[in-house]
């Protein structure tokens, strides 16, 4: 298929799992923000009619990152804020003016994905936003350089802290006023490596060129390196004067330089005895200072044995050393059967024997977090199950609080578990039972879980949101595959709808513009639970070109 103008595909999708009037927004925003930058996603409702008591007012924000992971930002319920993301707000004399904005200070990649606002005043109002985060590249390249008539000379073009990680390094050589591309030539090469991931999540990359000096015309040429991302409007380029210098000329004849290595050699052998002599008499009188073993806050299990079985695991330790210091580092593989594993560390200097221990605490974080329900479409004046599903997590410790938006109490609070299964990983359940009343409906239950394996602040929350109308989709990113298309070959792109009832639902696939190439393509998904209908854009490398795209078969 050439060109895809306006497919519409109705879809039938098996239930795999279930979560479980007001107005809304028709579009989702696009937001582009720079790395350490603050940014305002926006979200007005509608003006209250009459002023409302923060009791009455809620206020969720949440986010889908680009790994399809949920997670909750902002909420705001009875009258209290509660921040997920440190540096996250929303402005309360805004809020009395139906501005629910939110603000995202000092904006890392961590942040990028798809926001979705809603607020309930009791009318439920929902808006959402697609927040691109980018990083600009820094690009450090000497400004000059030489190399020796007869040899070789490696320029390095170093590419540090950019995202996303597409990006592209060139050399050219200026030749007159024209720049012709480098490392053509057998007597130059370009090699560039791959894209390293940074701690901070940025990328960072290194160029070479190598350069012979019989290639640089007249004693002296201008190499430039440059650089093309999405951060950069037009290509960025940055350059380096290379100069051909003639060969070092010897000071001395052939004995001078032997009796002065000589003299040398024998000035060095007598530093080096009388240091020796010196830094015994000295490690003699101070013994040695032995820290406690450090290890990380959180061990999560790898799966599998250990990597070398008990006893001596000296020859597994690597040992880095300064001048002073020396630092001894074990790594090791644990399952959940390594839990509670005793660990020495033996330092023997001049007899002695100083001995540091310490016991590894092994945790395997939930796979699944959801809250359920039965029947999967609640009824009014009927009999609602909530269970809060929480399984293959290690240790069995765990505490759950089920609470209500509106601060309802909740009763009658069940569960089954923690049990184990034969990879000694444990389960839980948890279920109340409620009958459905009118004010039930858009309701928001929330099952919050404690467990030893989350990071700070130590617990996470499933929510469910009442919806006589059902439960609606969670709507991922597109994926194009394959992820970097080839000149004149085919691409499928495909997106991901899960955890919705009932099953039918809607899917239009439209395109801006004729050609492929840099194409926009616009996903809409359309279903009874929702507020509004949810879109995913996708545009194609401005760099390839395609014969034919392919929308995934649902």
């Amino acid at each position: 298929m050439q060109h895809l103008q306006n497919m519409k595909v109705m879809i039938k999708v098996m239930l795999i799992v279930c979560h479980c009037g007001g107005s809304s927004s028709d579009t989702t925003r696009q937001l582009s923000v720079l790395v350490g930058a603050d940014v305002t996603l926006g979200c007005l409702f509608d003006k209250l009619s009459r002023l409302v008591e923060w009791s009455a007012l809620t206020v969720e924000w949440n986010v889908v990152d680009t790994h399809a992971e949920k997670s909750v930002v902002y909420t705001f319920e009875d009258g209290r804020a509660h921040v997920n993301r440190e540096g996250s707000e929303v402005d309360r004399m805004r809020l009395r003016q139906s501005d629910a904005s939110l603000q995202l200070h000092n904006v890392t990649v961590g942040d990028e994905g798809l926001y979705s606002c809603r607020i309930i005043t009791p009318v439920v109002y929902t808006e959402t936003t697609s927040l691109e985060v980018l990083a600009r590249p820094s690009v450090l390249l000497p400004e000059k350089a030489a190399v020796t008539e007869g040899e070789e000379k490696t320029i390095q073009c170093d590419v540090a802290g950019f995202y996303p990680e597409k990006l592209a390094v060139t050399w050219l050589t200026l030749n007159g006023s024209r720049a012709v591309l480098a490392g053509l030539s057998p007597l130059s090469r370009v090699c560039t490596e791959m894209a390293t991931h940074n701690a901070d999540g940025t990328f960072s990359i290194r160029s070479g060129i190598t350069m012979h000096s019989a290639a640089v015309k007249g004693g002296e040429m201008s190499l430039m390196c440059q650089v093309e991302h999405k951060t950069y409007s037009r290509p960025y380029t940055t350059s380096v004067t290379l100069t051909v210098q003639a060969p070092p000329q010897p000071a001395y004849s052939d004995v001078t330089l032997i009796a002065l290595t000589s003299v040398t050699s024998l000035l060095l052998v007598s530093a080096a005895i009388g240091g020796a002599l010196l830094l015994y008499a000295h490690l003699c009188k101070a013994p040695p200072s032995v820290s406690e073993i450090s290890k990380p806050s959180i061990i999560y299990a790898q799966g599998g044995a250990l990597c070398c079985a008990g006893g001596d695991l000296s020859d597994q330790a690597c040992l880095l050393s300064d001048c002073e210091h020396h630092t001894s580092v074990l790594t090791v593989c644990l399952s959940v059967s390594e839990d509670r594993t005793r660990y020495l560390c033996e330092v023997l200097c001049r007899g002695q024997s100083i001995t540091r221990g310490t016991t590894v605490r092994v945790k395997v974080e939930p796979s699944f977090l959801q809250i359920t329900s039965i029947p999967q479409i609640p009824k009014v004046e009927r009999s609602l199950v909530l269970c809060c599903r929480l399984e293959n997590f290690y240790p069995q410790e765990v505490d759950l609080e089920w609470s209500r938006n509106d601060g309802e109490p909740v009763c009658g609070v069940t569960h089954f578990g923690p049990f184990s299964d034969h990879t000694q990983l444990y389960s839980l359940w948890s279920k109340i039972q409620l009958l459905m009343a009118r004010e039930d409906e858009r309701a928001v239950y929330s099952c919050r879980v404690y467990h030893s394996s989350f990071p700070a602040p130590g617990y996470k929350d499933a929510l469910y949101h009442i919806n006589t109308q059902g439960t609606p989709p969670d709507v991922m990113f597109i994926d194009c595959e394959p992820p970097c298309p080839l000149l004149g070959g085919d691409c499928t792109l495909q997106l991901c709808l899960k955890d919705f009832c009932p099953e039918d639902v809607s899917v239009t696939w439209t395109k801006d513009g004729e050609e492929d190439r840099g194409s926009r393509f616009r996903c809409r998904v359309e279903h009874s639970a929702q507020q509004q209908p949810e879109e995913r854009l996708f545009t194609l490398p401005l760099t390839h070109s395609l014969l034919s795209i392919q929308p995934a078969e649902p």
